[in-house]
């Protein structure tokens, strides 16, 4: 089964859409002194180190209106109307070819599938970019419209669009329609694939909310739907329970968190865990959760009294309302929490430039750069992850666990 977790290789990446590309000198980042992690702070680079060995500028960070997918090494992402394939650890272009993705890229190694602007499921040979097929999605934008694209996903031979018309399987082989489901409203965003399908849709009442729906691969039939609660996003799944957080607001919530533990084959609530008492929830309720398979972070809000964020970890087999295994503070608010895998570093952006990498069982900084602009989503890779800030995208290497002292 694949499974898809919050911080995931496909992460939505902000970059511009008309300016030029060019690849420059490392020179956008500084090396630092290492913020406050935890009561115990060390560097050790050498084992891990965040300084780029390339840098590329893409433009106007305020014009977004592209996506960005990093598969083991290779990026994908979109400016103006120029689709591009990157080879992230030689920092070199390998192709481009005149498309305008909308959604995130998919592959098998061989090909590659992506919707664009037109409202097109595009298949391209991996190596050369030359087109193989392209067919129109149940979507067909008018003149002067773009297509919206909610997820995109490949599943044992099958490709699947979630849009506004609800969710679609093609065949990956030939571009034909397996089937089709179609939602009530506002469209599908697949989370999970597998032989259950989870996705997510939006739900209109007296508030709106986010809702869950299991829906048979085979045939795309609902098999079942949750309503209660809020439920934007996976944070894990073991193949037979989901994780999902239910960010319902309100006085009664009590906590920073609350998690539902959700039986996957049929979408019963069977456990709520609450996480870090607060007396306001509508301030203090947590900016974001991660998971890595083993534990739950609690990405605390930036409290401007203390000035600092303070992130909790719990495992995932815990009990509701413990206290945390371990904490972590920040002198400034948390951008992104990534994991490379699961091997306890986790690598953090501050919205004040810093990147960290952070050893979460200790509480040690193994390194800390600043990145110069505002920082953005981090897509992890295989050997590679790329760190955007401002006007510029990064490589950085990741290093194996093997080679970490």
């Amino acid at each position: 089964m694949k499974v898809t977790t919050k911080k995931t290789l496909s992460s939505l990446v902000k970059t511009s859409v008309a300016a030029a590309l060019f690849l420059s000198p490392a020179s956008a980042f500084y090396e630092i002194g290492l913020g406050h992690v935890s009561a115990a702070s060390a560097v050790n680079h050498t084992s891990i180190n965040l300084k780029p060995f390339w840098t590329k500028t893409v433009g106007d960070p305020n014009k977004i209106n592209t996506r960005a997918t990093l598969l083991k090494n290779d990026l994908y992402y979109t400016v103006g109307n120029t689709y591009i394939a990157f080879d992230a650890l030689a920092g070199k272009t390998r192709w481009t070819v005149q498309a305008s993705a909308v959604s995130q890229t998919v592959t098998d190694g061989q090909s590659v599938w992506f919707t664009d602007a037109k409202g097109q499921l595009l298949k391209l040979n991996a190596k050369s970019g030359k087109l193989q097929w392209k067919v129109q999605t149940q979507v067909s934008p008018k003149k002067g419209e773009r297509y919206s694209n909610y997820s995109l996903h490949l599943a044992d031979g099958v490709i699947y669009v979630g849009d506004e018309y609800g969710l679609t399987a093609y065949h990956a082989s030939n571009g034909k329609v397996k089937w089709k489901t179609k939602s009530n409203n506002h469209g599908f965003n697949l989370l999970q694939t597998g032989d259950m399908l989870v996705v997510s849709t939006t739900i209109s009442g007296a508030l709106t909310t986010s809702g869950l729906q299991g829906i048979e691969a085979k045939s795309g039939k609902v098999k079942w739907t949750l309503t209660d609660g809020n439920h934007q996003d996976i944070l894990y799944s073991d193949g037979q329970t989901l994780y999902s957080r239910d960010e319902s607001s309100g006085i009664d919530a009590g906590y920073a968190a609350n998690i539902d533990e959700i039986r996957l084959s049929n979408g019963t609530v069977t456990a709520t865990r609450s996480y870090v008492p607060v007396d306001f929830v509508e301030m203090q309720s947590a900016s974001d959760v991660v998971s890595d398979g083993d534990y739950f972070y609690i990405i605390g809000r930036y409290d401007d009294e203390q000035k600092q964020a303070v992130i909790s970890r719990f495992p995932v087999d815990g009990r509701s309302g413990e206290e945390p295994d371990k904490t972590y503070t920040f002198d400034a608010p948390v951008v992104d929490w990534s994991f490379a895998n699961r091997d306890g570093v986790a690598y953090i952006s501050l919205n004040n430039g810093k990147q960290i990498a952070l050893d979460t069982e200790n509480g040690k900084t193994l390194a800390a750069v600043h990145y110069k602009g505002n920082p953005l989503s981090t897509l992890v890779g295989q050997d590679v992850m790329i760190i955007q800030h401002g006007a510029n995208i990064s490589g950085v290497k990741v290093t194996s666990p093997v080679n970490r002292k």
